[in-house]
């Protein structure tokens, strides 16, 4: 057993203490009394384990818990124990060395109040009592003393008989007090390893053994170690062989000695073609050791060398030995042949995928080469008639898949190259039952438990039939399931009957002269005592409702009722709600649905032949209310300009605004009442009859729920009295007519100006938001002294309605109009466009696997994708994929991929047999 862990203070009082603690601050509530120490009487003399007891506090809410603590002194400075009760006056002491010690109790109430600490007591413990499990003996850990951060330390203690489990402590405080102290409880062995990140120190450990009740031990021995970035490093491994440039074929198998102190995953490998390493064939980090095949490596002669990991010496710095001397072979120039061919399972059943791994004595040259294969029977294993082995390589993996057999059928596989061979020889079997489980396995009676069963194998054309039997009336499973053809499971309901006591029964399938068996356990169903809703009204899409269910008293076993929805389709309800046991409550969530008109659902729960309803009125989701607008950008009149009036005043269009309101007043603090509030429904304003004088103006935006936006900035201008000359044309409006036109249509735009174009005529830029589907001229010109100018809409057909965009920009004013482009009445005929690339998700790049790990490869969904290809190969050319597989989703599980690195990519294909274009390629591996 393995663990990583930071030292921090592990305090163990139960979720009451953690409750009282947050509730500290109701100072309101009156805190329950204290208790009086009943055992051991003061100064008393014990053995371990004894029990300590105490009177029972009161307070009017009741008493939930009670915390007591251990310490060495009577100001409990530094607590050795501590723990809790759920309401019980007495406990059991036991894990303390001889000494004297001071105990004290305190009530926690039912509104989750500490009360006062009793008066302590002392007692003296002499030993262990009879009975008592003895003491381990806690030996150094293994290697050294002297460890890193991150370096897994292993402990090793004599085992005790009679123990159950042991506990662990570590502490930098010799005493091992509460807060200082790091503990790992339940370990089933007498050693446990673990490594600690933080803080540097020296530490302190000791063990304990607990008997099946819980007693500990005395402490055993004390030890001591130290955890250092600078501790001294042990020395690197040493070589075993080969070492002495013998001359070898593949595999090669490559072992060293242990360093005094083995890393999980802590050792690296290099293989090299020179003395120096300057050119490295193999680097192999993480592993296990002290051995290493090596499957592929070019002829000649090699040199290769160990190092180890022993945690960190910096935060960002690995801890690493010196690296080994070095040794050296040769791998044999002969031309390759077949050593081995190797099926990844065994046995293989009917209708079963697997990696069949071929092995050479060498390296084949860098073109490659083929290997001719042969099937001793190809109706029930066809395999190719060659495969390539990339160059430069001598392993690789090809993937075949069984068909259906109704007996044990011989197969030999063989593999010929270079007039050598290899061969596998293997049993292919018909398919099988392999397992039948039930789920839960312990139900209330009139429950549905939930079965399934497995095969070895894929089931045969037509189906796997699997009959089913029950040895109790009261638990009735089908006559028989059906597998699918081609499946590997079938799931199925167990329908129960009401229990007066615990009824175990069994239920057998059979399948082709083979069985399998489960119990499932019914217990007696209380019927419901109440059923509430909270809330008991809620909307349709995204509501949601939460039903509380209580039953009269607590079982010792979970409670399931059944759970029912008059109207699933608007609320849904789970099967069945689960009373904990010891609990006399449960609940569940209820999920609804959209409805355009009030509905009323009842919400039923039923068990022991009682129901009980709730309604729940299900409300027609509320409009989405419009977006508040933005505030507005002042564009005319300038600061501080004077203007004779009639005035102008403009400013920018704002998104979901219906209608504006302009304000003027003789104070920038716009306070009433105002020299002019004005609403309109354009973003100008002409305006007359103001004040010759100074004012400031601003506007706010409403939209179509007359809900305002923030005020622009405010800015000041001087209105004359005196006219003054016509202010230059500015953009007032764009438009284009129609408004909706089908795709190929040329409606027609328009620009007009507050006032004439000047001398040499105004210049109007033109740009769409979707040139594709509406396109516009780059500007149009108004014609000296006009105020208004059209243009042509290019509209191209669409295949759904698409709103396009269209803005006008003359002297830095914006203006815009939509046009919506709608498809013609006929359907169009199909994209022959290849299908965009998929995006890959999951597993990440140079994600990590172990051998045999289950492999789940994701990718996003294609539009218009009626499948897709997925390709796994050790090369990123992706020239001979180990995996070539067709699939109907966008997800793809193996646990046959072979131990190598690997890169996958993935292309959609269209219901016409269209491939589209590959996605980018991710590199994962799978390593020991």
């Amino acid at each position: 057993m393995k663990s990583r862990t930071s030292v921090r203070g592990s305090l163990t009082l139960l979720f009451s203490l953690i409750l009282c603690l947050s509730a500290t601050s109701r100072s309101a509530v009156a805190a329950p009394t204290a208790p009086s120490l009943v055992s051991p009487a003061e100064g008393a003399v014990v053995s371990e384990p004894f029990t300590i007891s105490w009177t029972a506090a009161s307070d009017p809410s009741g008493i939930v818990a009670y915390n007591w603590q251990v310490s060495s002194s009577s100001a409990f400075g530094s607590l050795l124990l501590q723990s809790s009760t759920n309401g019980a006056t007495q406990d059991t002491v036991s894990g303390l060395a001889d000494g004297t010690y001071f105990w004290r109790v305190q009530a926690v109430s039912g509104d989750f109040v500490q009360g006062a600490w009793s008066q302590p007591r002392s007692f003296t413990i002499t030993g262990a009592a009879a009975g008592s499990p003895g003491a381990p003996s806690l030996g150094p850990p293994k290697g050294y003393s002297t460890f890193h951060p991150w370096e897994v330390m292993t402990f090793i203690w004599s085992a005790v008989p009679d123990a159950a489990s042991y506990v662990l402590q570590y502490s930098t405080d010799p005493s091992f007090s509460v807060s200082s102290r790091g503990e790992f409880n339940n370990i089933p062995d007498p050693t446990f390893s673990f490594a600690i990140a933080d803080p540097e120190g020296n530490y302190f450990a000791r063990v304990f053994a607990v008997d099946a009740n819980g007693n500990f031990s005395v402490p055993s021995n004390v030890i001591s170690f130290s955890v250092f970035y600078n501790n001294p490093l042990p020395p690197p491994p040493t070589l075993v062989a080969p070492v002495s440039g013998e001359t070898l074929t593949l595999p090669v198998t490559l072992t060293w000695n242990h360093v005094a102190n083995p890393q999980p995953s802590g050792y690296e490998l290099q293989i090299a073609r020179d003395s120096g390493f300057t050119s490295i064939e193999v680097d192999d980090p993480q592993l296990n050791g002290p051995t290493r095949e090596i499957l592929s490596l070019t002829s000649g002669k090699k040199f290769w060398r160990v190092r180890s990991a022993q945690g960190d010496s910096s935060p960002t710095t690995a801890a690493l030995t010196a690296w080994s001397a070095s040794g050296t072979f040769t791998i044999s120039s002969a031309p390759p042949t077949p050593v081995s061919v190797k099926l990844a399972k065994d046995p293989l059943f009917s209708g079963e995928t697997t990696f069949v791994a071929l092995q050479l004595t060498a390296a084949v040259p860098s073109g490659g080469a083929t290997i001719n294969l042969n099937s001793s029977n190809p109706s029930v294993l066809p395999v190719p008639a060659t495969v390539t082995m990339p160059g430069n390589t001598a392993w690789m993996q090809f993937q075949v898949q069984a068909g259906q057999v109704t007996t044990p059928t011989p197969v030999t596989l063989t593999a010929t190259l270079n007039s050598g061979s290899a061969t596998a020889q293997f049993t292919l079997q018909p398919p099988s039952l392999k397992s039948l489980t039930i789920s839960p396995s312990t139900i209330s009676g009139g429950a549905q438990p939930q079965g399934i069963v497995m095969l070895n194998g894929q089931a045969p054309a037509g189906g796997a039939v699997v009959t089913l039997t029950s040895n109790s009336p009261a638990v009735s499973p089908p006559a028989s399931v059906v597998v699918d053809a081609g499946g590997f499971s079938a799931s199925f309901p167990i329908p129960s009957s009401a229990v007066a006591t615990n009824t175990t029964a069994t239920v057998t399938a059979n399948y082709g002269g083979t069985s399998a068996q489960a119990q499932v356990t019914l217990t007696p169903q209380q019927p419901p005592a109440s059923l509430t809703l909270s809330p008991t009204s809620t909307t349709g899409l995204g509501g949601n409702s939460f039903a509380t269910v209580t039953v009269a008293s607590p079982s010792s076993t979970d409670q399931i009722l059944q759970v029912a929805s008059s109207n699933p389709a608007v609320a849904s309800v789970p099967n069945g709600v689960m009373i904990p046991a010891g609990s006399t409550t449960g609940g569940f969530n209820i999920s609804t649905s959209s409805v355009s008109t009030q509905t009323v659902v009842t919400i039923s729960v039923s068990g022991g032949g009682v129901t009980k309803t709730a309604n729940l009125t299900v409300n027609p989701t509320a409009p989405t209310p419009p977006p508040t607008p933005g505030a507005p950008t002042l564009l005319s009149p300038a600061t501080d300009a004077k203007v004779g009036q009639p005035i102008t005043f403009d400013w920018s269009d704002v998104a979901n605004a219906t209608r504006y309101e302009i304000q003027i007043d003789n104070s920038q603090n716009f306070t009433a009442p105002l020299t002019l509030s004005q609403m309109v429904n354009v973003s100008q304003a002409t305006i007359t009859g103001l004040p010759a004088q100074r004012l400031f103006w601003r506007v706010r935006a409403f939209n179509s729920a007359d809900v305002a936006g923030p005020f622009s900035s405010s800015r000041r201008f001087t209105a004359g009295a005196v006219s003054t000359p016509p202010a230059a044309a500015s953009l007032s409006t764009v438009s284009v007519s129609p408004s909706s036109v089908v795709g190929g249509n040329k409606p027609t735009g328009a620009v007009t100006l507050t006032s004439g174009a000047p001398s040499g005529g105004a210049v109007v830029s033109l740009s769409s938001a979707n040139p594709s589907i509406a396109a516009v001229p780059a500007s149009i010109t108004v014609a000296a002294g006009a105020s208004t100018a059209t243009f042509s809409v290019t509209t191209s057909a669409v295949a759904a309605n698409t709103s396009v965009v269209i803005t006008a920009t003359y002297g830095g004013v914006s203006r815009t109009t939509t046009l919506t482009v709608t498809p013609a009445s006929s359907t169009p005929p199909p994209s022959t466009d290849p299908l965009p690339a998929p995006s890959l998700v999951s597993p990440a790049a140079d994600a990590r696997f172990s051998p045999g790990a289950s492999i789940t490869f994701d990718w996003t969904d294609v539009s218009g994708a009626a499948g897709y290809t997925i390709q796994i190969d050790d090369s990123d050319t992706f020239s001979s994929p180990i995996v070539n597989q067709a699939t109907t989703s966008s997800q793809f599980t193996t646990n046959t991929l072979p131990t190598v690195r690997m890169w996958w990519r993935v292309r959609a294909n269209s219901s016409s047999g269209t491939p589209g274009s590959w996605s980018s390629a991710r590199r994962f591996e799978v390593k020991q």
